[in-house]
């Protein structure tokens, strides 16, 4: 269901390698959507018009449903299932529970899990002045739309509208900004069991003067993985576990402040960068196959990570400044280098741009592993050297919230992973 968003076109690639015929469903003609051009058959019909893609369903005999990480896709993938009377990877009541910050948070809290403290919107003049800055927020939005970070009532009560406009329910968040380094933990759950799958460092940075925070560079493994392990993840466990969760793969947004783990918020799907790949490079685990074949009712054995000794994984975004997309170059030459592992496209041309200062601006979520933090900036400079995204008038679009050239903007996490000296020289070339 859906056939821009990303993930669609892995899934859709992946279904196809496995031998199934793959049908794909939007409202946008073929050329608005990738995932058509790769299916054996393309039916016209949004995802929101249920009733239509029932009974089309129902005729030709459709056996699974897949989205990629569009929550909206997914919601209804969920309904659709219920109505076909066929399995899904997770339930409306979990997916409902995974995308509502304020009950995750609730849940963390009852399983001994550090989350930052909530105020009542109605209690607004109510926070002391000690306590800001706070973070305004949609409870159920993604990709960073609808975030402020507010130093005074004032500023907070303006950023409510802008919150509310942004959440599919019209919920807000207000609570406790964490000054920290953030972390990404991956899980993936098969067979009823949850199996820890690797954690990632995260820079994220403002798109623009107006813009939100926005993830601009990852690390894994991170640099806290030993003390979260430690700490915190049989409490995570429990807590996925708890939920009768038995399929498809899970991560965890938290904060890391001297010792505190203080988680932020969950998704139940891959990642928006399709961190899947990281996940199969770092821990042997494919969670494109898994949930596959959970959607197609294939058993298959229990997951074990394994993890890999020594290797380090980057996801680096790379985003577009306003205008239309007229041409884009050197995307093949990239993949070439020897530490690319994957790309996730966000954006083809002949798509529109604006300043909207979220991670909607994201041209392409690139993915590279090597042996040290030498190797993964090579590969990110060969990258920036080599690609180019231009408009209509020639203009060059292409920008990166993370320069691997500059040494003085680098996140310190970067310091703590093995350099060129002490592991030999390995940066690609």
């Amino acid at each position: 269901m859906g056939g821009k968003p990303i993930g669609s076109c892995e899934i859709a690639s992946y279904a196809r390698s496995r031998g199934a015929y793959v049908i794909v469903a939007d409202y946008l003609p073929e050329e608005a959507s990738p995932a058509k051009a790769l299916a054996d058959e393309a039916w016209d019909v949004s995802t929101a018009d249920l009733e239509t893609l029932e009974a089309l369903c129902r005729e030709i005999g459709v056996t699974a449903v897949m989205a990629g990480v569009h929550e909206f896709n997914i919601a209804k993938a969920i309904e659709l299932c219920e109505r076909l009377g066929i399995k899904f990877y997770c339930s409306g009541a979990q997916w409902a529970l995974c995308n509502d910050k304020g009950a995750f948070k609730s849940l963390c809290l009852s399983h001994g899990i550090d989350v930052a403290r909530r105020y009542d919107e109605a209690d607004l003049e109510a926070i002391p002045f000690d306590a800001y800055p706070v973070v305004v927020k949609p409870l159920d939005g993604s990709g960073s739309r609808g975030f402020a970070k507010c130093g005074s009532p004032e500023e907070a009560r303006a950023a409510l509208r802008t919150a509310r406009e942004n959440s599919l329910s019209g919920n807000v968040l207000i609570e406790e900004f964490v000054d920290a380094d953030a972390v990404i933990v991956h899980y993936t759950a098969h067979n009823g069991k949850v199996v820890y799958s690797g954690m990632a460092d995260k820079l994220s940075r403002k798109m623009g003067e107006d813009g939100a925070p926005v993830m601009a560079f990852q690390t894994a493994p991170s640099i806290h993985e030993a003390e979260y392990l430690a700490e915190v993840d049989s409490k995570a466990v429990g807590m996925f576990e708890s939920l009768g969760i038995e399929e498809g793969p899970l991560w965890v947004e938290a904060f890391y402040k001297s010792g505190r783990f203080v988680f932020n918020e969950m998704g139940y799907r891959f990642g928006g960068s399709m961190t899947n790949h990281m996940v199969k490079e770092l821990c042997d685990i494919d969670q494109m196959k898994l949930l596959y074949e959970a959607s197609i009712g294939m058993s298959s054995a229990d997951s074990v990570a394994r993890p890999s000794d020594g290797k380090l994984y980057a996801i680096w975004p790379t985003h577009l400044k306003p205008g239309v997309v007229a041409s884009i170059e050197g995307l093949e030459a990239v993949k070439s280098d020897p530490c690319f592992v994957a790309c996730a496209i966000v954006h083809e041309a002949g798509d529109e741009i604006s300043q909207w200062g979220s991670a909607q601006q994201v041209f392409a979520y690139f993915h590279f592993a090597a042996d040290n933090v030498d190797g993964l900036l090579g590969a990110m400079r060969r990258a920036a050297d080599r690609l180019s995204v231009r408009d209509e008038s020639g203009r060059e679009m292409l920008f990166s919230l993370f320069d691997p050239t500059r040494i003085e903007a680098f996140p310190s996490f970067l310091a703590a992973h093995p350099s060129n000296e002490e592991r030999g020289s390995d940066d690609g070339n």
